[in-house]
């Protein structure tokens, strides 16, 4: 049974996952002079912003409080959201970038922290498995809903069917603000004596540095990066439009993805119970790159539309396991500091390969796919995925 706090986490992150125009983002700002290498720019902006942010907000997480943390996020991605109505500068666009990834920083590591350390502790790792999956389970459902009520406001994407949606977006966001307001500290974190900054972000290296386990877990993290949302916000819709397929029905293949999706993290704990967690481990991080290479090769609405789901679907199921690995191999009073660490190193990872695959995109989007999932399978494959070792709880 899941606490209060952690229904809350849960609801809050739908809100925050409730975007209403998210389907057809990149056909609003196409339509709007942007060409592509300007929307990966853009998105490149969020994560190197996250990047440079995750250590100073996953610090003041463990200083002054997860729910705090919780709260500056949910703001600040509500404050993009309504610039973003009136935006149509690209250095409008830039400012939205930059509180966006600070928003998505705040959370990042606070989220997890924050759950985990609401859970009890016999029993734990378990646990986090099921409360990640739950968590993972209505951030999809969000994307299931939201995109197709945007569907039906936006049509046929015109610019200015767009005002609605995002400002039903921002009405979300508000929601989620006030109900941070309600959140609570773990016990467990309130009681503890709160190490100094510097401490804190040179603990959190020495054990990414030290710790073999969560080493080989981050780097797999880091490196076999699917890159979903570049596939939600900047390369996946273009492709499918380029396929015959209506922005109407980009929107439902989000939808339906994320049905998917909103399934296979609420039961990713199954899938590791049946397979066992090395086997499980492999075919979670290699299938993306195989789903790549299919979407490269297939043509015309109905097969690529197919491909797509099964890619939002099940790119990122590996999420709620990987996260209750981590967080057991990392105490409380450094947790989210650590934790942003992993998620620092990842957003560098994916801000320098945005614009490489924008780039490759705007000659072939079908390359672009067969590299992304050859990164993928290299980095399985340098790694040894299918030696690493079983997580157990070692602090």
């Amino acid at each position: 049974m899941f606490s209060a706090n952690i229904n809350k986490v849960i609801f809050i992150n739908f809100c925050q996952r409730f975007h209403l125009y998210i389907h057809a983002y990149a056909l609003l700002l196409l339509a709007r002079g942007l060409t592509l290498v300007q929307i990966s720019l853009i998105e490149s902006i969020v994560i190197g912003t996250i990047f440079l942010m995750e250590v100073p907000t996953g610090i003041l997480a463990d200083r002054v409080g997860r729910k705090w943390s919780i709260f500056c996020s949910t703001f600040l991605l509500m404050s993009a959201e309504f610039i973003f109505i009136f935006a149509r500068t690209f250095e409008w666009y830039i400012l939205i970038a930059l509180l966006t990834g600070t928003g998505f920083a705040f959370a990042s590591g606070a989220v997890e922290a924050l759950v985990y350390d609401s859970l009890p502790e016999k029993g734990r790792e378990d646990a986090m498995k099921r409360a990640m999956g739950r968590l993972g389970f209505y951030a999809q459902i969000a994307f299931v809903i939201a995109p197709i009520i945007g569907g039906l406001i936006i049509g046929e994407a015109r610019q200015q069917d767009f005002i609605p949606a995002i400002a039903l977006t921002v009405i979300a966001l508000l929601l989620g603000v006030i109900v941070c307001l309600t959140l609570r500290e773990p016990a467990s974190h309130t009681s503890e004596k709160k190490p100094g900054s510097l401490e804190l972000f040179r603990d959190g290296v020495s054990l990414l540095r030290h710790h073999k386990r969560l080493r080989r877990l981050a780097l797999l993290v880091v490196f076999t990066s699917p890159f979903t949302g570049a596939i939600v916000t900047t390369l996946g819709p273009p492709y499918l439009v380029q396929n015959e397929v209506s922005p109407f029905a980009v929107g439902l293949a989000l939808s339906v993805g994320s049905l998917l999706a909103a399934l296979t993290q609420r039961y990713a704990y199954k899938f590791e119970g049946w397979l066992g967690q090395a086997r499980a481990i492999a075919v979670l991080i290699l299938l993306p790159g195989v789903l790549y290479w299919l979407f490269a090769t297939v043509v015309g609405p109905f097969a690529t539309l197919f491909v797509v789901i099964l890619m939002y679907g099940v790119n990122d199921m590996k999420a709620p396991l990987f996260s209750a690995y981590q967080n057991a191999l990392i105490e409380s009073k450094n947790r989210a500091t650590v934790l942003s660490l992993i998620s620092m190193f990842t957003s560098l990872f994916l801000a320098l390969g945005l614009p490489v695959y924008a780039a490759l995109a705007e000659q072939s989007l079908e390359v672009t796919f067969v590299v992304m999932g050859a990164v993928i399978m290299l980095a399985a494959l340098i790694l040894r995925v299918h030696h690493l070792p079983p997580v157990k709880i070692e602090i």
